[in-house]
């Protein structure tokens, strides 16, 4: 019989994941536009001149590498790289 601690078998392990280049722990399924945001600056400002560049690497399978867009989410494995950047719009 499987150990399930705590009697929690839907919890999921804690990933290790990068975000601009920083290791990051991940307790999650799946990761959202706004939360890969706020791991690489902090905060996530709502400000409409303010765009929020994600990309993501070595993803599952599904979705090895690709893109975000606010509202969206993809699902997180261990050892997933994301690149955040900010841009203001002029």
């Amino acid at each position: 019989m499987e150990n399930k601690e705590h009697g929690h078998e839907d919890d999921h392990k804690e990933l290790s994941i990068i975000v601009n280049t920083r290791e990051k722990k991940w307790g999650k399924k799946e990761i959202s536009y706004k939360e890969v945001v706020e791991l690489a600056f902090g905060s996530y400002s709502e400000d409409e001149n303010v765009v929020y560049t994600v990309t993501y690497s070595k993803g599952p399978d599904s979705h090895k590498e690709g893109s975000l867009v606010r509202g969206e989410s993809v699902k997180v494995k261990n050892g997933m790289i994301f690149n955040v950047s900010q841009t203001n719009k002029s």
